[in-house]
C-alpha cells in the first residue's frame, strides 16, 4: 500500500558564509586573543575548562561586531524576514576552548534567535551538536525508525555540526545544544550571539 509523508513543525537552522572571511580570519583571531589577555578571567557559564568573554561586543563597533551584523544584514535582506521585518543583538561574546574543553548542553533564554559564528577550527577540535525539542516527547518514536528514514527526514534524538570556518549558524534560542571536548592539539575559536526580532505583527 503507498503512503505519503509530510514534514510539520521544522527546527529552521540557518548557515550562511561570511563574504570576504579568508582576508579577515587572521585580523578576527588577533581580536580575539587581544580581548583574551584585557580580560583573562573571562565569564563561567557553559564553557567546561575553555575561555568565554563578556558578551558586550555588539555595544560598540569592533572587527567582530561588523562582521557578523554586516552579514546577518545581507543574509536578511535576501528574501528570509517578511517586510518589516528586523533584528537586534543583544549579547556577543567569544569562545576559546583549548584541548580537553568544551560546552555543557545549554540554551539561550530570553531572546529569538541565537547564533555562533566559527572563526578557527581544526579536525576533532570539538563538533556542535543540536538536542532535538522532541527528544523526550518522541523518544520511542525516534528510536524505531531506520537508520535511511532518520537520514531523509533529519528525525534524530541529537545532530551534530562540523565547526566550518567563516560560518556562521543561527537556530532557536530555545534549542538545546554543545560542544563536544576539543580533541585537537589546536584553540577553538568561535563567537556567539543572541537576536531579537523585530516584526510588525509583535513587540518584544
Amino acid at each position: 500500500m503507498g503512503g505519503d509523508m509530510k514534514l510539520l513543525f521544522p527546527s529552521v537552522i540557518h548557515e550562511i558564509k561570511v563574504k570576504n572571511f579568508r582576508s579577515i580570519k587572521q585580523e578576527l583571531i588577533d581580536y580575539v586573543y587581544d580581548q583574551q589577555q584585557r580580560d583573562p578571567k573571562g565569564l563561567n557559564f557553559s564553557n567546561m575548562g575553555g575561555w568565554q568573554s563578556q558578551p558586550i561586543y555588539f555595544k560598540n563597533k569592533n572587527i567582530l561586531s561588523s562582521t557578523v551584523i554586516e552579514t546577518l544584514e545581507s543574509y536578511f535582506d535576501n528574501d528570509v524576514l517578511s517586510e518589516g521585518g528586523g533584528f537586534d543583538i543583544n549579547g556577543l561574546w567569544m569562545n576559546i576552548n583549548k584541548k580537553g574543553d568544551y560546552n555543557a548542553t545549554h540554551d539561550h533564554p530570553n531572546c529569538h534567535l541565537a547564533g555562533v559564528f566559527w572563526i578557527k577550527s581544526s579536525k576533532g577540535c570539538g563538533n556542535f551538536e543540536c538536542q532535538s525539542p522532541h527528544s523526550f516527547s518522541s523518544g520511542a518514536e525516534i528510536s524505531v525508525y531506520t537508520d535511511e528514514f532518520r537520514e531523509k527526514t533529519n528525525c534524530y534524538g541529537s545532530y551534530g555540526f562540523l565547526p566550518i570556518e567563516g560560518t556562521i549558524m543561527l537556530f532557536p534560542a530555545s534549542l538545546n545544544h554543545r560542544v563536544t571536548s576539543n580533541q585537537s592539539d589546536e584553540d577553538r575559536i568561535s563567537s556567539s550571539f543572541n537576536i531579537m526580532l523585530r516584526s510588525p505583527h509583535f513587540r518584544a
